[in-house]
């Protein structure tokens, strides 16, 4: 493989089956696998792979997988489209609220760009890097877990015994049930995401759109119960745009494929500022994707109490797309079980590893679930007192950043307002995307692994 991480002179070769073949699956199958164990992926669909939209990669992901020998290709299909801008719009009249400098100051802060990329070549991606080294089964449906074999039994009829099986079967995963010993089912929040995808060549021919397109930010509008984003993938040549409402759409289904009438969103965002008429005059399809957003709260456990099933991604931390850390939290599973896992000797230390994965990743995770859901409740403030204090916070934010960027002279009380929001902003943003899970799960090796596994040998 590109990138490997030596094992340990005694270690063991596991039989890893992973039941999930999406973008958490097939992360955690390249994970476990480049450092030596056999994986079985199995996806219950017949043609595996990734529809909706673009998804964002921040610093915290794109160090993985350049560590995985994913940087040059993440510089093909997505240099063009790396982040260099943020900007926070007011629905009504598209008042900037914010637009600050992010890719050079981003990427010399944390170490790594963050990349705009579509979901589906995302998944290609991992795919191609995994599949050398892995077995992958599609149109293989699971339909019962047994955690003391374990093994699973198939739609078919088969059995399939491993020596550990990850769920990573999403949202409404099978495995979790079993993790838990009883069901713990995704509720629906009462908002919903449209997902659709414009030519950025209509763009460029209004002057109105064209800066949308070639300044290569993340563009948002914020408004009552609802807003909407809006960046580049596929080297500009496509405009990716989500809208999450609230609308309370019991007829909504959560389903990636699930269609629904395009006027129905312009109904949704009528008497918006200018632009997002624009943009959404532009869609080419009478329908558009739309799914109800779920939310699950913090499961007790990932790990089944017998030791030999464990969750990742989705199936344990579902994430409202309010932070765009979704793919990134199963990524960083991902790495932490490939970092334990490089180390194990004997199967009796299976139990003891999948716990320390689960007590490195749970604080990390639930924190990022619950940003996420604070970030829809700042995104989404009626008109009011509230809306208008945040909306000062973030002008003088931005006036203050460019004042202090051009030497100019801003006032002692103004700069104390400022540095106190900026020194809470950025100090939630290091934390999101300055984390190091690799550093972090060997740093917890060093510390604890001897100790903790001696007595399993």
């Amino acid at each position: 493989m590109s990138v490997s991480r030596k094992p340990s002179q005694a270690f063991l070769k596991l039989d890893v089956l992973i039941v999930g073949g999406g973008i958490g699956g097939l992360a955690t199958a390249n994970a476990l696998a480049r450092v030596g164990h056999r994986v079985t992926v199995v996806e219950a669909v017949e043609v595996a792979g990734e529809i909706g939209a673009g998804i964002q990669l921040a610093a915290n992901v794109t160090r993985i997988l350049i560590r995985w020998g994913l940087g040059p290709k993440l510089e093909e299909i997505a240099g063009l489209d790396n982040l260099k801008y943020i900007s926070l719009y007011r629905y009504e009249d598209g008042m900037t609220l914010l637009h600050m400098p992010y890719g050079n100051e981003g990427e010399q802060r944390y170490g790594a760009p963050t990349y705009h990329v579509h979901r589906a070549d995302f998944y290609d991606m991992l795919y191609d890097l995994a599949k050398p080294y892995i077995t992958f089964r599609p149109g293989s449906r699971v339909v019962s877990v047994d955690p003391l074999g374990p093994s699973v039994v198939l739609e078919s009829g088969e059995k399939i015994s491993a020596d550990i099986i990850i769920g990573a079967d999403g949202i409404r995963s099978v495995v979790r049930d079993i993790v838990l010993g009883g069901s713990q089912q995704a509720k629906y929040t009462g908002d919903s995401a449209y997902r659709f995808l414009i030519p950025t060549e209509d763009m460029l021919l209004d002057p109105d759109l064209r800066p949308l397109v070639e300044n290569a930010s993340v563009s948002v509008w914020t408004g009552p119960q609802k807003h909407l984003v809006g960046y580049g993938i596929r080297g500009k040549s496509t405009y990716n745009v989500v809208a999450c409402v609230e609308d309370g759409d019991e007829k909504a289904t959560y389903s990636w494929t699930a269609k629904s009438d395009t006027n129905g969103l312009r109904t949704q965002f009528a008497g918006w500022e200018p632009r997002i008429g624009k943009l959404l005059a532009l869609i080419r399809s009478p329908y558009i994707l739309k799914y109800k957003l779920m939310d699950c709260a913090p499961l007790t456990s990932w790990v089944h109490q017998q030791g030999r099933v464990a969750l990742v991604g989705d199936a344990c931390h579902p994430m409202l797309p309010y932070r765009a850390q979704g793919a990134a939290m199963a990524v960083e599973d991902a790495e932490c079980l490939g970092v334990l896992f490089s180390h194990i000797t004997n199967l009796n230390q299976i139990p003891s590893l999948l716990k320390a994965y689960e007590d490195i990743r749970y604080e990390r995770a639930t924190t990022t679930q619950r940003l996420s859901t604070e970030n829809r409740e700042t995104y989404h403030l009626p008109d009011g007192p509230e809306q208008q204090a945040r909306d000062s916070r973030l002008q003088l934010r931005m006036k203050a950043h460019a004042a202090v960027a051009n030497g100019e002279f801003i006032s002692s009380e103004n700069r104390s307002i400022v540095e106190r929001g900026m020194r809470s902003r950025q100090q939630e943003d290091d934390l999101q995307y300055g984390y190091d899970i690799s550093l972090t799960t060997e740093r917890w090796w060093q510390e604890n692994g001897t100790s903790t596994l001696q007595d399993k040998n």
